[in-house]
């Protein structure tokens, strides 16, 4: 049985009542405002983009107004967490493990005093991770089609039963507004909570793709390496003897042909961690143990 004009027009705004309770309203001391997220009962996210340089942040739920402190910020996932000297209505968020592209989606967020509220699709639902110009890690690519008005981003995408999806920016990628999925944002505040900042394994290399000649291609079976253009003095790769002119093949088990190959690997779990590095050097392969250090 289908449902009615009325009973959708019911549930959109049940739902826009329910979950505006937990729709903030973060303004910085040099920027415009942006929307948040109540995390908990004392924490909020918003986007990084909106805190840059701030110390004095206020949050508005609409009833009331609280002074914040930025407890951390990781700009390579345009997160930031915020904790409030109030209370605040924790949201409900869902993994989004069953999120369908063409299903109803809505967008909440509290540019100004009140909640505002789009409505559209998920218009794309990514199934690997995906990295950021900066190099975050997102653990899915999500999209929705819901109109972004100034002061969105930091804003909810949410479903129709009211779990929250992600966490809308416009931070992420040019004229492009993006969903944080729940996951990522678990993963981030996690670190932001521990540390203040998300740690991300290196190795202490400056690299760039080449295309291997047709003899060095029989010894080592890839076509795609990456030349080795300068060494961090002290990092974890001079420490393994890698040097200027050798040319990286594999990370681990992962062939690694772009250094977006490489920012995957790199994950923040892997710090401290011992990687065998394969790599090509004066005509021969050879295979290197690097402790990955953090960034």
């Amino acid at each position: 049985m289908g449902i009615s004009a009325s009973e959708l027009s019911e549930t959109l705004s049940s739902t826009v009542e329910t979950v505006g309770k937990s729709i903030l309203r973060v303004e910085g001391s040099h920027r415009r405002p942006v929307s948040g997220i109540a995390w908990s009962s004392k924490q909020l996210i918003t986007v990084a983009h909106g805190l840059h340089g701030d110390e004095q942040v206020m949050v508005s739920s609409g009833e009331a107004t609280f002074k914040a402190t930025v407890k951390g910020i990781d700009p390579s996932t345009d997160i930031a967490l915020l904790e409030v000297d109030g209370t605040l209505t924790p949201a409900t968020f869902s993994e989004g493990d069953g999120v369908k592209v063409g299903q109803l989606a809505l967008l909440l967020a509290r540019p100004g005093e009140t909640v505002r509220a789009t409505s559209g699709i998920v218009s794309a639902v990514g199934r690997k991770a995906w990295r950021s110009a900066a190099g975050g890690e997102l653990d899915r690519w999500l999209e929705a089609d819901a109109p972004h008005q100034p002061g969105f981003s930091g804003g909810a995408l949410v479903a129709l039963d009211g779990q929250l999806l992600g966490m809308t920016s416009t931070g992420l990628m040019k004229r492009t507004s993006l969903t944080i999925p729940t996951r990522t944002l678990k993963r981030v505040v996690g670190q932001l909570e521990t540390h203040g900042r998300v740690r991300q394994s290196h190795l202490g290399l400056s690299m760039q793709p080449v295309q291997l000649p047709d003899a060095v291609r029989t010894i080592t079976d890839e076509e795609i390496g990456l030349l080795v253009l300068s060494v961090q003095a002290g990092g974890p790769a001079e420490k393994a003897g890698i040097t200027f002119g050798d040319t990286v093949l594999h990370l681990g088990d992962d062939s690694v042909k772009t250094l977006a190959d490489v920012y995957m690997y790199l994950r923040s779990d892997r710090v401290g961690q011992t990687t065998t590095v394969k790599l090509f050097r004066q005509g021969k392969v050879e295979h290197v143990q690097v402790v990955l250090g953090a960034k």
